[in-house]
Order: C-alpha cells, then structure tokens, then sequence
C-alpha cells in the first residue's frame, strides 16, 4: 500500500468551526469582498478638543452676541410699532374737539392711524359732479368731494348722509361743516358695473377719476346730515381687519428667527471644531 495514500487517510478531517485563527497582523491591510479593509487602533483619537474660551473663538463670540443683540432689539422695536398701532385703532375719538382738517392730515399725506374718528372741520366748495354712492344695509352713503379752501384746491370726500335709493338733490357752491375724518376703505369688494355711480366700498382711489382736481387719502363722515337725508352711522363702517399693522409683526417675527438661525450656526459651528476626530493611520502607526 502506498505510504503517502495511507497518511491522508489517517489525518483528522476538520470541520468548518476547527479551522486555527491566523494571526492578525495590527498594521496589516486585508482584503474583503473586493475592498481594503484598513485596521485601526480602537482607541486611536487627536489631541483633546479645544474649550469654547479659547481665544481663537472670542471674534465668533462677539459677531454672534452683536448679530443676536441686534434681531432681538429690531424684533422688539417692530412689536412695539405693531402694539402702537392696534392701540390707536382702538381708541373712540369721536367725541373729542373738532380740530381744523390741516391740523390732521395734508392733501398728500398718508392717513394718520392714531386719528381715526376725529372730528375735523372743513370748509370749501362742493364738486357735485363727483358724487358717488355707497352700498350699506341702511340704504346709500351720499358721497360728494369737497375741494377744502376753495375751487381748485384738493379736495375730501364727504359723507353728506343717508338715501334710500342711490339719488340725491345736488349741491353747489361753499360750505363748511363737521365730520369724523376715516381712512380709505379696502374691502376688497369689486364693482359689478363700474359705468354707474354706485360703489361697494368708499375707496378714495376709485373717486380720482371723477374729478379734475387731486383727492386727500381720507374722507369724513358729517355729523350732520343734509337735509332729506338721514344720518349717517359710524357703527355701518367694516370692521378694523384683525390683520392691521400686520406687516410689523412679520418684520418682528422675521428678525428673532434671524437671531434665533445666527445662535445655531454658531453653536453648531463650536461643536464641530470641538468634536474629536480619529487617528489615522500615520498616527497610529507612529503611536500617537
């Protein structure tokens, strides 16, 4: 029998678990599945991370406490605006003194939100021809702009009363007289047939093309009405939008999510710069 056939019938046959672990070498590289396989210290990191005191943070510091302090006061100041405003729409000044309309507001100035219901007086000459009606559950606002000061001058739409039907006797010449100054409405209401003289809403731009002269960005409602018509109450005009001064607390509310985004990318910033990384290769193998 040959010898070298009756030796690989006596060696033990070993399983799949019996096989001896080959010794691994710390630096060796390997390959598995097609990739290199890279052996690393487990406890191989850099140096310890720097402290958020350290002098190279400080310009960071004072940036974000500067960008911080900066939104959070805008923010406080936009809110302040919005407060005052709201504030101002609330207060009654209906029965305050009547003031001269001049004192108020001017033909090219914007309404001024603190004086909503002031009496004002006005003195001036009718322009007939640019009289409107407004639509309100109690029938028709009279509307007839008043050229204040004389023929030629601006003028400022006039609530003269209250009709039944959208027709009224005409005015002319000089008057003078007291009304409740309003802000132009904004409903948002479209005009089904605009070729008439009935409105859904007293807009003052949409008077501007019916009368040769310029036009105050108001109007006023008379506390006394002409005669033949009723009196016009203040109680019909739309309720103040929810929404007034809005735009001051976007703006208040746009610059704390600035200050708010201007602190995480900061602190986000520190935690990466501060976050251990591991060692590599070199440095493991020179036994950092």
């Amino acid at each position: 029998m040959d010898l070298h056939l009756l030796r690989r019938q006596r060696r033990p046959v070993r399983g799949p678990g019996d096989e001896r672990p080959r010794p691994v070498q710390p630096h060796a590289r390997h390959r598995l599945h097609g990739r290199r396989l890279h052996l690393r210290h487990a406890l191989g990191v850099t140096t310890p991370p720097p402290s958020v005191w350290a002098a190279r943070f400080w310009p960071g510091h004072l940036l974000c406490v500067v960008l911080v302090g900066v939104a959070v006061w805008l923010g406080a100041w936009q809110w302040d605006a919005w407060e005052a405003r709201r504030a101002a729409e609330a207060r009654d000044l209906t029965l305050a003194e009547p003031v001269p309309v001049a004192d108020v507001i001017g033909p090219d100035d914007p309404f001024p939100g603190d004086r909503v219901g002031q009496p004002v007086v006005l003195a001036g000459e009718w322009l007939d021809d640019g009289t409107v009606f407004v639509e309100r559950e109690s029938g028709y606002w009279v509307v007839t702009p008043l050229a204040i000061g004389g023929a030629g001058e601006p003028a400022l739409p006039v609530v003269r009363g209250v009709a039944e039907r959208p027709e009224a006797e005409p005015v002319t010449g000089p008057a003078e007289l007291v009304g409740w100054l309003q802000p132009s409405e904004g409903t948002g209401s479209t005009d089904p047939d605009p070729s008439d003289d009935v409105l859904p809403q007293l807009r003052v731009a949409d008077l501007v093309q019916r009368v040769d002269v310029d036009l105050y960005g108001a109007y006023a409602v008379a506390t006394e009405p002409e005669t033949g018509l009723a009196v016009a109450d203040l109680e019909e005009l739309p309720e103040s939008s929810r929404f007034t001064a809005a735009r001051n607390l976007f703006y208040a509310i746009e610059w704390w999510v600035f200050g708010a985004f201007a602190l995480f990318v900061w602190v986000r910033y520190l935690r990466d710069e501060r976050t251990p990384e591991p060692a590599t290769d070199d440095q493991i193998a020179s036994g950092a």
